[in-house]
């Protein structure tokens, strides 16, 4: 398991189903064809630099911004998901780009601090790699 305490990244080596996570942050799925593809990780952020810099594939993020950009960021890092935090309305156009890019998306009412948190007690804690980032 990873831990980079700048974008709240966990991994975890045996991965969990997209429908785990889901359910964790109490998620409504605004566009979602399988709920069982395995997701290794999350990475919690709203700057879409950090996702790229930090995020490995077959994570999922979880971010406060509602914007086309999330899931472009998600497509090019690969991401088995986004989860919108903070129960901001998604627009449509969001929701369409995640359809034609193939990118699952979940709105959930909980603050992004929540969310992350309770994704950080299902992929459990542990120790950090090597060279991962953390801020003092």
């Amino acid at each position: 398991m990873s831990d980079a305490s700048g974008t709240g990244v966990r991994e975890r080596a045996g991965g969990l189903p997209l429908a785990a996570v889901r359910a964790a942050v109490s998620g409504v799925a605004l566009w979602c064809p399988d709920d069982a593809p395995e997701v290794t990780g999350v990475v919690a952020a709203d700057l879409m630099s950090d996702v790229l810099v930090d995020a490995r594939p077959g994570n999922v993020l979880v971010t406060g911004l509602v914007n086309v950009q999330v899931i472009r960021t998600a497509a090019i890092a690969d991401l088995a998901a986004v989860v919108f935090a903070r129960g901001k309305a998604v627009p449509a156009d969001v929701v369409d780009l995640a359809q034609q890019m193939k990118v699952p998306v979940f709105a959930s009412d909980e603050s992004l601090f929540e969310a992350a948190g309770r994704l950080y007690a299902l992929f459990g804690p542990g120790p950090a790699e090597p060279g991962a980032r953390r801020q003092a």
